[in-house]
């Protein structure tokens, strides 16, 4: 079919497809996207250029829009591709104009992070057309001989596909090339959930900053750049006599690399423990101001990008439960709430889960966790004499 769908950038469009013959039997193809994005106005447009194909040779009448290069893609973007050139600065335009754009501080340094390690020494010279599905499949095998992770394996190649979906776009290649290694299976990372003690012991020997900041990613599930960003606006303490008893956490930002961005899953409430309520308390006096960060560290200043990291390494050292990572804290939570009941649907809205199967994996986890116990109940034998 002529008018097909396609996905550019996480949006769909209508695009049509024709491939054809110029009267000199060479052969081309012509691709543009539909004027108006209904099926209807695009098969109505498609049937004009197979006209003048049938009529002239060429989808438009002659002197009546762009001519047809050798390549036969005569649409306004894609006429005849622009002078090559090399997959370095093509980077360069794609990392001041997409990356900017449409990516995400933490996705921006991910993808620079790749280009810079991989793709721009193995292809920063050559014409950006010259890099085909066999220079990705090389540097695949590459990345395998230094036995590097699946996962980070396929990163390389999403950012690959990336630069060339752009180079494509801005006119620099006929298309991107068809046979791109595909991206390989990856397995599901074993959930990290520590114990009641284990937590309790990491925030026994916290100091009050530190702790502030783990309890709001123990308690409130929050994601370390979700505390970073964390301001007075954000806390409605709810009081009891004068003490702080609960409330709600409104996650509105999140904070990566000194950039203010929304949360990954967008904005959401959390309700606040009475634990939290009690650190936070004193904070939300003190500060009173709104835009006032909430959670500090020794300097008083907020968390900068790898603070809470680094802080939670040397407090689970002095509390003799090494092994973890920070964001096991937020598992913590997520698991905690389960087991208090609460239905899976709701946690996934306190998590910031986009999808449920997300939050299920923890519901797994819980069963795991229910069925060990189970295993571990005592049995109590019927003596001779005890009746059925």
């Amino acid at each position: 079919m002529a008018v097909r769908k396609v996905e550019r950038y996480g949006e769909t469009r209508l695009l049509i497809d024709i491939q054809y013959k110029k009267r000199d039997g060479r052969r081309a193809r012509f691709r543009k996207d539909a004027e108006v994005q209904t099926w209807t106005a695009a098969r109505a447009e498609e049937k004009r250029y197979l006209l003048n194909i049938a009529n002239h040779g060429e989808p438009y009448e002659p002197g009546a829009g762009p001519a047809a290069s050798d390549s036969g893609d005569s649409s306004g973007a894609n006429a005849a591709p622009k002078p090559k050139k090399t997959f370095a600065e093509v980077v360069t335009e794609f990392r001041e104009t997409f990356m900017v754009a449409e990516l995400k501080v933490t996705s921006r340094k991910g993808y620079d992070s790749v280009l810079r390690a991989s793709l721009l020494p193995k292809f920063g010279k050559l014409r950006v057309d010259k890099v085909d599905g066999k220079a990705a499949a090389d540097l695949d095998l590459a990345l395998t001989k230094r036995k590097l992770s699946r996962s980070t394996r396929n990163n390389t190649q999403v950012v690959l596909r990336s630069v060339l979906r752009f180079a494509k776009s801005r006119g620099y290649v006929e298309d991107r090339p068809a046979n791109l290694p595909k991206l390989k299976q990856v397995g599901q990372r074993i959930l990290e959930i520590p114990s009641d003690d284990q937590v309790e012991q990491i925030l026994g020997v916290a100091c009050d900053t530190h702790r502030l900041g783990f309890t709001l990613m123990s308690d409130a599930g929050l994601r370390p750049n979700e505390v970073r960003a964390l301001r007075g606006k954000d806390v409605q303490l709810r009081w009891e006599n004068g003490v702080a008893v609960g409330g709600f956490l409104t996650v509105r930002e999140g904070r990566s690399h000194g950039e203010i961005h929304t949360p990954k899953t967008g904005q959401r409430e959390i309700p606040i423990s009475r634990e939290l309520a009690r650190l936070l308390a004193p904070v939300v006096v003190k500060s009173a101001a709104r835009e006032a960060y909430i959670a500090l560290n020794d300097a008083g200043e907020p968390w900068g990008q790898f603070g809470l990291k680094q802080a939670f390494a040397r407090t689970s050292k002095r509390a003799g439960v090494e092994g973890w990572s920070v964001y096991c804290l937020r598992h913590y939570a997520i698991t905690a709430w389960l087991r208090a009941g609460i239905p899976v649907h709701v946690v996934q809205r306190m998590a910031g889960h986009t999808n449920l199967s997300t939050t299920q994996r923890y519901v797994h986890f819980l069963k795991e966790d229910l069925e060990e116990a189970a295993r571990r109940l005592p049995v109590r034998r019927r003596g001779d004499g005890e009746k059925n």
